[in-house]
């Protein structure tokens, strides 16, 4: 259990949003929950408003060539950061 009230808070509100946002991605044949993550293009040309996954899962960690499958797409992780604790990845 989380030590603090905020961390028990955070844990709660990642529940909420896998629950409700989450859908399916198979990763590296294992099937995961995440939530998909866009960019506005105003961002920039660098960011652009490419496909990536925010991944609510504790045991992945996230590799450049990891094999997604999301939506009935393949796709293959082209970069990856951790966002909010979580691993975000991009696909292409």
């Amino acid at each position: 259990m989380a030590a603090n009230p905020f961390e028990r808070l955070v844990a709660r509100m990642d529940t909420v949003t896998a629950s409700r946002l989450g859908r399916d991605a198979t990763i590296n044949g294992r099937v995961m929950t995440a939530v998909e993550s866009h960019f506005l293009p105003e961002m920039g040309a660098l960011s652009g408003d490419g496909l990536s996954l925010v991944v609510f899962d504790a045991g992945y960690s996230a590799r450049t060539g990891d094999t997604v499958i999301y939506n009935g797409n393949e796709y293959s992780v082209t970069r990856h950061v951790k966002f909010n604790g979580k691993p975000q990845i991009w696909l292409e």
